[in-house]
């Protein structure tokens, strides 16, 4: 039964708004440089499918490599352990430089904030480390605020997608009913890979997810660009 006086509930809300301060309406994530090249199609009705199609994949990939890492850094959290080689595992697996710079960049301001929000000395000590990715800062700062789990790694999760479909908004022909119904679509999709996330050790985890990586490679060299990264 959910208890009110609970607080970390309500501050797993804040945490993983969207709209958090911490700079990521300013990332497509790669989406930009698909609908350039076609691979997410511009048109009202055929944008959704490639859309959700995509998130589809990325839940199975790339993101399911984040809720793992999200899922370790909560423990250490918990631990108060350090999390220094999470940062270095997470930079490797990050191959273009735009979107490991842009994670490295909200993963500052995350904790700069999360900091400011809640006194703790662990947070504090995470705020003075040179790199430290969003999605370290996102579960460690959980695990401080001793928040279920599997929420953190759920949140996280959802966060994720809502920020690849806000990015799509701005760029193709997405209206607020079909971007909400991709959201809500997914959410099988995101409690299955929490539960794949669930003793799956980082060091195990395979990551192929070429289209994601390939299109924030390219994203530099598009003539024109709307998104960071």
């Amino acid at each position: 039964m959910f208890d009110p006086s609970d607080l970390s509930f309500f501050q797993l809300l804040q945490l993983s708004d969207s709209a958090l301060p911490i700079g990521s309406m300013a990332h497509s994530f790669g989406v930009e440089a698909l609908v350039f090249d076609g691979e997410i199609e511009e048109g009202a009705e055929t944008c959704a499918i490639s859309m959700a199609a995509y998130l589809d994949d990325l839940l199975c990939e790339g993101l399911l490599v984040d809720a793992v890492c999200c899922r370790e850094a909560h423990a250490r959290g918990i631990d108060r352990t350090q999390v220094c080689d999470l940062n270095e595992y997470m930079s490797a697996l990050r191959l273009a430089r735009e979107s490991r710079e842009a994670s490295l960049t909200m993963g500052r301001r995350f904790v700069a904030l999360a900091a400011s929000l809640h006194s703790d000395s662990a947070l504090l000590e995470l705020t003075r480390l040179e790199e430290l990715h969003h999605v370290v800062a996102f579960g460690y700062t959980c695990g401080v605020l001793t928040i279920d789990a599997d929420l953190t790694v759920g949140s996280f999760l959802h966060q994720a997608t809502l920020n690849i479909i806000s990015a799509a908004q701005r760029l193709v022909q997405l209206g607020q009913s079909r971007a909400n119904q991709i959201a809500w679509n997914l959410k099988p999709a995101i409690a299955r890979t929490v539960h794949q996330s669930r003793g799956f050790p980082l060091s195990e985890v395979i990551c192929f997810a070429h289209v994601a990586d390939m299109a924030c490679m390219r994203h530099p060299c598009l003539p024109t660009r709307l998104f960071v990264s």
